[in-house]
This record gives C-alpha cells, sequence and structure tokens, in this order.
C-alpha cells in the first residue's frame, strides 16, 4: 500500500458553514473522564451493543473495512446517511486539554476508485474544543479527502491545531464523510490516528524519564542509551549504568549483567537513540541462554513510554513487540516466546524451545514489523544464516496490536522477576550484533531511498535484509549499477 503525505491548512468552505457547528452539538456524548491519549487509533478492536469500533463514538453509518487500510486488519469506512441535507457520517474521541494547548494530528485517509467520491463529498477531519458541559466553544476543519484526490492510497493528512480557546477542558478529533443535499454516492476510509498534545510533558519528552545518567555506548553501529540509574520496572529493581553493569568489549559485542554489588542487585538495560520503523529487526546473542537463572528475563524489544497508564484503553500503549528468553521462574518451562502487547489478549504469545550447546554458539532472534502483521523467526547462526535448515522457530502475528510506527525505539535488557536471581549467581547476556533492515517494497517513491541505501551497504539475502527487491539487474547483489536502474524509475512519472 502507497502512502502519501499531505499537510493541510484550514478550508475556508468549511470553516464558514455553519451546519458543522450545529452538528458538532447534536451528536454530543459523554466521553470517557480523563483521556490523555487516543484508544484503539487503528480501528483494529470492534465494538459491541451497535457501536462498531471499541472506544470510538460514531455518527449514521460507520463500518469496518478489511480492504483498504494503512496499518492493521481493519479501517473505518464511512459512507453519506443520505439525509438529503448537509450531514455527515463519523467517528469521534474526546481527549482532556486546557486552554492555550495545540494538538498535532496525523491521519491516513483515502477512498477507492471502484467507490468513488463525487460532487461536494470529502472526507474530513474536524478538530473541537468544548467546555465543560460539553459544549462546543469553537472548532476547525481540514480536508482530509476530496473527489479529486487520487485513489486508491491511503494518504498521511498531518496538521497543528490553533491554541484551544478560554474555557476549554475537552479536544474532539472527528474523522467524517461530509455529504451534501445532493445525496452523493462513494465512502470515505480512515486508518492510523495520531493525535498528541504538545503541552509539556510531551511524548517525546518523556522517553528519556529513565535515563537521567545521561551514558551511551555504540553497539551494531547505533547510539544506544544506558537506564539508570535508579529504581525503574520491569521488575521494579535497581538498574545501573556504569560500565562495570554494561558495556561493549574491543570485538563489539554487547554485554549486558545483573550484578550484586554491596548486597544490591542491578538490573541493566539499554535503548536507542534513534526511534526506527517498520522492518526487521534483528539481535545475534553467543552462548547459552538457557542457564540463566530461572527467573531472570532476557528482553528484546519494541517500547514506547506512554502519556499516561490506562487500564481501560485496549490498545497497545507502548507499542510493544517483545522476544523474551525466560523460564519465567519455572525450571521445566520453554526458555523463549514472542510477544504482542497487551500478552494476555488471546493469541497475542507463542513460546518456544532453544536448543543451546556450547558457548560460543550465535542465536539470532528477529521480528520484522510490517503495517498489518510482525513475522518473528529465531534461528541458529548470525543474521545472514535464516534459512530452513537453521531455523528454530517462526511465527507470523495478525493480531490487533501490530506495532504503530510512532516514535518506539529497541530496547534490551536483563532483569529480576521477583526478586535476586534464584540461583544466587550474577547473570551476563552477550549481544554479538544488532541489526535493523527496513521494510522495502520497490516503489520507487522518496521513503525507499533509505531501503535502497541500507541494501547498498551489504550484501543482498532474500527473506531477511529485503534487497532481492532492489536487485534491478538480478546479478544476486545491489549495486551502482541497479542504484541507476532505480534512479531512472523514480524520475519516471
Amino acid at each position: 500500500m502507497r502512502h502519501i503525505t499531505i499537510k493541510t491548512t484550514l478550508t475556508s468552505f468549511q470553516r464558514t458553514c455553519g451546519f458543522l457547528a450545529l452538528l458538532g452539538v447534536a451528536y454530543h456524548v459523554a466521553a470517557a473522564a480523563g483521556q490523555c491519549q487516543v484508544a484503539n487509533p487503528s480501528f483494529e478492536l470492534l465494538g459491541y451493543g451497535g457501536q462498531v469500533f471499541l472506544s470510538w463514538n460514531q455518527i449514521n453509518t460507520v463500518q469496518e473495512s478489511t480492504s483498504f487500510t494503512a496499518h492493521g486488519q481493519l479501517a473505518a469506512r464511512l459512507q453519506g446517511p443520505n439525509s438529503g441535507d448537509w450531514d455527515v457520517s463519523g467517528v469521534w474521541q474526546a481527549l482532556d486539554t486546557a486552554p492555550g494547548e495545540r494538538w498535532d494530528v496525523a491521519v491516513r485517509a483515502g477512498y477507492r476508485s471502484a467507490d468513488p467520491l463525487n460532487g461536494d463529498a470529502r472526507g474530513i477531519v474536524n478538530v473541537e474544543w468544548r467546555d465543560t458541559n460539553g459544549a462546543l466553544i469553537d472548532y476547525e476543519s481540514h480536508d482530509a479527502v476530496l473527489p479529486t484526490t487520487t485513489p486508491d492510497i491511503m494518504h498521511r493528512v498531518e496538521f497543528e491545531t490553533a491554541p484551544a480557546p478560554a474555557g476549554t477542558v475537552e479536544t474532539r478529533i472527528l474523522l467524517a464523510f461530509l455529504q451534501s443535499p445532493a445525496n452523493e454516492t462513494g465512502a470515505v476510509y480512515f486508518d492510523h490516528v495520531q493525535f498528541r498534545g504538545q503541552d509539556s510533558p510531551t511524548l517525546t519528552e518523556i522517553q528519556w524519564n529513565d535515563f537521567p545518567g545521561g551514558r551511551t555506548l555504540d553497539f551494531g553501529g547505533r547510539s544506544w542509551r544506558v537506564k539508570g540509574p535508579g529504581l525503574y520496572g520491569p521488575g521494579f529493581s535497581q538498574f545501573g549504568d556504569s560500565a562495570e553493569f554494561v558495556w561493549v568489549d574491543l570485538d563489539g559485542r554487547l554485554h549486558m549483567t545483573i550484578r550484586n554489588v554491596s548486597g544490591t542487585w542491578y538490573s541493566t538495560e539499554i535503548t536507542l537513540e534513534e526511534p526506527l520503523v517498520y522492518g526487521d529487526y534483528i539481535f545475534t546473542t553467543v552462548g547459552r541462554l538457557d542457564t540463566l537463572a530461572p527467573n531472570v528475563v532476557l528482553g528484546l524489544f519494541t517500547w514506547q513510554y506512554p502519556l499516561c497508564f490506562q487500564a481501560s484503553n485496549p490498545w497497545n500503549l507502548h507499542n510493544e513487540f517483545d522476544v523474551e528468553i525466560s523460564r519465567w521462574g519455572d525450571p521445566g518451562n520453554d526458555v523463549g516466546q514472542f510477544v504482542a502487547q497487551p500478552y494476555n489478549y488471546a493469541g497475542n504469545i507463542t513460546r518456544f524451545a532453544v536448543n543451546f550447546t556450547s558457548d560460543d554458539q550465535l542465536t539470532s532472534f528477529a521480528f520484522r514489523i510490517l503495517p498489518d502483521r510482525v513475522v518473528a523467526r529465531s534461528w541458529y547462526g548470525g543474521p545472514y544464516d535464516e534459512a530452513a535448515a537453521t531455523m528454530v522457530y517462526a511465527w507470523t502475528y495478525t493480531g490487533p496490536h501490530v506495532p504503530m510506527p510512532e516514535i518506539y525505539r529497541v530496547h534490551i535488557n536483563l532483569w529480576q522477576l521477583n526478586g535476586p536471581p534464584s540461583n544466587g549467581l550474577d547473570q551476563e547476556v552477550i549481544l554479538n550484533d544488532f541489526q535493523f533492515v527496513p521494510a522495502c517494497d520497490d516503489d520507487p517513491t522518496g521513503n525507499d531511498w533509505r531501503c535502497m541505501s541500507a541494501c547498498l551497504s551489504g550484501p543482498s539475502a532474500p527473506g531477511l535484509r529485503s534487497c532481492d527487491a532492489f536487485d534491478r539487474d538480478g546479478d544476486e547483489d545491489v549495486d551502482l549499477a541497479d542504484l541507476a536502474d532505480y534512479q531512472q524509475a523514480f524520475a519516471t512519472p
């Protein structure tokens, strides 16, 4: 699915249409108190009792769609209510806000050529400011999809709102199909909603609250921050950030430990400074992970600190997907698991065994995050040894909690479950490598130049690096000749 980014400005057509303000009052429904971030932002969780999507209020004709999405398996499909007047069908949520606050908004929207828009019909994104009684104070409206918009593409529509006016306690985002008295046909699709307040602390600012020491290290050709010092989760234990706890040796290998110093057990964690996106996350370990204490956990995962934790929010709040190596306190358990969070949602977890045989054994663990699935694997050997003969275990996750690419980062941690290591010994894990390969589809748009660059920097390995799509001349590598051909394809309309 191709995505195109459009930065919108307020449309004078909609700003002068008083009927939208009246609609804003008419559809008032009490919103959940204290909500600080969008729930179910990719429309992956269905509602009940006539509610199409969990956590989304709805107006008129709202349907689920599996045929035209930007992320996950579902999108919202909106079509006209055919009321014979200016009217909307839409979905909305309300979030707490304060006067003066601005919001960053990004939404994917589009329509299909098989069911085109016409006349004055359009897809719109409204932002409304309301008082303590839910009454409308003011609003702004942005075009997301017009009849002239290129069909069959989910466009990324993004904008920054004006400041919330005096008296505002709640901001609503409304995604809607706008229909004129002509009762136009067609439908608009919305997906992958981001709605972030700009008041401090912002989502970006809170990502580093657990890293007060400021220490960094280089591993796998990338810069990482070291967690701590201090008392943090997971495991709610002390995390140490000094070189005696976590370091990179002269061979470029990462050492993570749990260590007892003067009676205090210190866990360790590092995270990438750079947030990553769709693609393949590949971790290669050294040695026998099966000898870790049964209550010790090695985590290899993506994570995004949320603005708040709300148990009522059914979404993957942390945009988290995990490889976890642990027996979870039971020596009889298999040592590995892949997890989409929340882990207790049906179908979000699978366990597997790994045969560790020597102290110098290389074992790779990987997950490829794509718009509609996560392909998790483990194999014996390094990052380029993935093959049917070396495969330990593979699992494709297509459930509702595929991480959305926002500002999640890779984390690696070694931590204590329910107290110090049960064998009373210091613990150590060595990682030989980490690689990230952005997802590539050979669609010559600006986003894929990064993919081509990554492929030029290393050998092509079909199924691993996704570089086979850029082997334009079929000689089983990606070189300057392929780059020249790709540039020509990019230049061709």
